[in-house]
């Protein structure tokens, strides 16, 4: 169980980004945008949350707002970023799409109910990504960066105008 929630927080990013060709540069600093949200806002909308349901168990609601905050970002990326990426870019879009997955598990377990969280902390392969996790995020970041700065538009010499 805690390596399929594992598998689907990192195969589903890397999967979309290259079915739907996505730029993953752009996906990941979404997760980050994400990652924002969740630190700055998420406590306001759980309070906002709490005041309609009343009756409610309160860690499923803060994990549910606190992951909608995280992922709203990166699903909309993913929605309107469709092909953005076209034939030899897809093979750069490949190690910022990685970094995406591994990202999305990084920052989506601690937010998962308490005991999905546990169970998946003590697997392995948790401990293997927790151990990596400042070398993904940061080179994750440079890619993604790379990745962002290698697509800028060319302009065609036909469209600037000379002064004669």
């Amino acid at each position: 169980m805690p390596l399929v929630v594992l598998g689907i927080l990192i195969g589903l990013p890397l999967l979309l980004s290259f079915v739907l060709r996505v730029n993953a540069g752009v996906l990941f600093l979404a997760l980050c945008t994400g990652s924002v949200l969740v630190d700055f806002v998420s406590n306001d909308a759980i309070q906002i949350a709490n005041s309609f349901f009343s009756h409610n168990n309160g860690t499923v609601i803060n994990s549910v707002i606190q992951l909608a905050l995280l992922l709203l970002p990166a699903v909309l990326t993913i929605v309107f970023m469709r092909r953005s990426m076209t034939g030899a870019k897809t093979l750069i879009n490949i190690l910022p799409a990685v970094a995406s997955g591994l990202l999305t598990a990084l920052l989506a377990v601690p937010l998962l109910s308490a005991g999905t969280q546990h169970n998946i902390m003590a697997s392995q392969a948790w401990s293997i990504l927790e151990q990596f996790q400042s070398l993904i995020i940061g080179a994750g970041a440079f890619v993604s960066l790379l990745v962002l700065w290698s697509s800028k538009p060319k302009h065609d010499k036909k469209d600037k105008k000379h002064k004669h």
